[in-house]
């Protein structure tokens, strides 16, 4: 097979850079295809494929295009095989790919194999086929690489990536959209999207996409991960930090709510796809997972207290038979009982499925793009089950042992009041935490509050 150099790989690059130039094509959309299974082939749009339900299996895409077109830029789209363009065969690494056509006065032809997963059982791709002519641009899909520790960077890690809408300003502080992983998904997963993508455009939102290394139920390295490719997106593009958001599906809609809710103050909104939210430790979770206290560091109903000023949104079909709905019962009725600001999406006769994802990835674009972590809250509630995990809104814990850690306190009135206090010998407030002046009076009922 013959291979096409096609992307720029990104370094990191000071604060405030602008992303470097890339090749990409402009031109028309394809519009339409013809589609092959094994039942046959039929005529189709391409915008309908990713809404078309296939059984299981291998699928052929057919496309032709003017002959006087100079390139060719083929999408990212899951499980995509090989590409074959006027009768030669290609194996594109992942990412979009760009082929320069020599004029011919006959049309050029495309073929694009692609397996219809399980899960997805469609056509997903993140845009059309597009003809025309190769111009350089800093928008689009591409990878940014950064520093990750040699075990991690082993098993995928050092590598995300980012999506920037056309024609947006990247010194011009964005929302950042974060999408964790499912199972057996990767950074390029939710670049498949063209739901994710368009809503993107839309809203001038930018997209990161880390890597979870792989299978890992979003453990503690894994999370790691996904903070230092927050870091690292931050470097490429001006980003707010107060309209950073995360969601996921699956193993990553767990990842998204563990994640967020262990660093509520770093997320301005999270969703959930069909998420666990308590870790069977008897399932295939134990060898990830080999504990109770293992699990509890993941599970997200054991850190629920922290979604007080987090909007959590919960989609899960009752028809699931990967992830049982009762999983989102648990974390929405828990949200509920508390107060907190949850909705929940249970659609009937829906199982576990890429189509669903793509049902609703739109308005979680738009949410991120209004949502907004508060600067100062006046109340804190946060439990820590990690010690790498001290502290949220300003408020930070020390220690009293090795086990949890939790703190409910408020500012009412100017003065500081504990209302709760587990596992901590002290709670130090950084400047501005709770909107409580340097030395308000403090009701502590025994524990040592202390200002920064």
């Amino acid at each position: 097979m013959r291979l096409l150099a096609f992307a720029v790989v990104l370094v990191a690059a000071p604060a405030g850079a602008t992303l470097p130039l890339r090749a990409v094509v402009r031109g028309g959309e394809v519009a339409e295809v013809d589609l092959v299974t094994q039942s046959g082939t039929r005529h189709a749009t391409f915008a309908s494929l990713s809404r078309t339900k296939l059984d299981p299996g291998q699928v052929t895409i057919r496309a032709s295009i003017p002959g006087d077109r100079r390139a060719v830029e083929i999408p990212e789209c899951s499980h995509r095989g090989a590409i074959t363009i006027d009768g030669t065969r290609y194996a594109p690494p992942d990412g979009t790919f760009v082929v320069r056509l020599a004029p011919r006065a006959e049309a050029h032809t495309i073929e694009m194999e692609i397996r219809a997963s399980e899960y997805e059982r469609r056509v997903a791709c993140g845009d059309p086929i597009r003809a025309g002519a190769i111009v350089e641009t800093r928008d689009g899909l591409r990878t940014i690489d950064f520093a990750s520790p040699p075990e991690d960077a082993r098993r995928g890690g050092g590598r995300a990536v980012i999506y920037v809408p056309p024609g947006h300003d990247p010194q011009k502080p964005a929302a950042l959209l974060v999408g964790v992983h499912p199972w057996n998904g990767d950074a390029w997963t939710y670049a498949a999207y063209a739901e994710l993508l368009a809503a993107a455009r839309a809203h001038d939102v930018v997209l990161l996409m880390p890597s979870g290394l792989g299978n890992s139920l979003y453990t503690e390295h894994a999370e790691n991960e996904v903070m230092r490719a927050i870091a690292a997106a931050e470097r490429e593009v001006a980003i707010d930090p107060r309209r950073v958001s995360i969601w996921g599906a699956s193993m990553g809609g767990q990842g998204a709510t563990t994640i967020g809710l262990h660093r509520p103050d770093r997320f301005a909104f999270i969703t959930s796809y069909f998420g666990d939210a308590k870790f069977d430790l008897s399932s295939y979770v134990r060898s990830i997972l080999p504990t109770p206290e293992a699990a509890h560091r993941v599970n997200p109903i054991d850190v629920i207290d922290n979604a007080r000023h987090v909007p959590i949104w919960l989609i899960h079909g009752d028809a699931d038979r990967t992830s049982n709905v009762r999983e989102s019962d648990e974390l929405a009725a828990a949200l509920r009982q508390r107060h907190y600001d949850v909705r929940y999406d249970r659609p009937s006769g829906r199982g576990h499925e890429g189509l669903l994802v793509a049902e609703h990835v739109a308005e979680i674009v738009a949410r991120a793009a209004e949502a907004r972590v508060p600067e100062h809250p006046t109340r804190v509630t946060f439990r820590s089950v990690r010690a790498s995990d001290d502290r949220a809104y300003g408020v930070r814990l020390v220690r009293s042992g090795a086990g949890d850690a939790f703190v409910d306190v408020e500012q009412v009135g100017g003065r500081v009041v504990v209302h709760a206090a587990e596992g901590v010998r002290a709670i130090v407030l950084e400047p501005g935490a709770l909107g409580a002046a340097r030395g308000a009076e403090v009701e502590s009922h025994g524990v040592e509050v202390r200002f920064e």
